[in-house]
């Protein structure tokens, strides 16, 4: 069930959500020694051109414990409007694909659901997905793979809008070019095969 509300509802949020996150980019270093772990993946869009203008995928952690979960949610942003023109500024596959990063504490974490911004200005709404979950973990010290998220987003109802699926090989690659000051062959693939689908909005493959 969507949920629209409008943007002056939700200055404060839209206002913190516009900066950098702590998960769009890697530490400066990191080692098995390491006290918190990564988790590695990518989104990628279907479609020539954004049809927002700011989209946020959330993560939280499984714990009950509400410092710790304040402490270790986050979530992926993604700027759909390049020089006041939409446009994809990703990583690689013609912009579409962007990496992304998570340094979080060990535990069990999911990406619960996503929203997205159609414009920004006092006009532009916030459009919530249903819940689902896309498990993965974080460990000590350790790197894990957790997959793309191919997001379409002119899936029609009853189809899947995101698309969990194994690219390590190729996403590897891409992520030892952009941050070349890890380690990263010690990665482990943990791509997610199974989850709650959100009533198939998510589908793994």
């Amino acid at each position: 069930m969507k949920t629209i509300y409008l943007i002056l509802a939700l200055l404060p949020i839209l206002i913190t959500g516009c900066s950098t996150t702590s998960s769009d980019k890697a530490p400066e270093s990191f080692t098995a020694a390491s006290e918190k772990g990564l988790a590695i993946g990518s989104i990628t869009f279907v479609g020539d051109v954004p049809q927002n203008d700011i989209y946020r995928f959330f993560y939280y952690p499984a714990s009950a414990d509400k410092k710790f979960t304040r402490h270790n949610k986050g979530k992926i942003e993604i700027k759909g409007r390049q020089d006041d023109v939409r446009a994809f500024n990703g990583d690689f596959n013609d912009k579409k694909t962007y990496l992304f990063v998570i340094e979080r504490e060990p535990g069990s974490y999911a990406f619960t659901e996503y929203n997205y911004l159609n414009h920004i200005g006092y006009t532009g709404m916030v459009n919530f997905s249903p819940k689902f979950s896309i498990p993965f973990d974080i460990a000590k010290g350790a790197v894990q793979y957790i997959g793309e998220f191919k997001f379409d987003q002119n899936a029609t109802p009853g189809t899947p809008r995101i698309v969990v699926s194994d690219q390590m090989q190729r996403d590897l690659a891409e992520i030892k070019r952009k941050f070349p000051n890890i380690q990263w062959d010690a990665a482990i693939n943990k791509t997610p095969k199974t989850g709650d689908t959100g009533g198939g909005i998510v589908e793994f493959q």
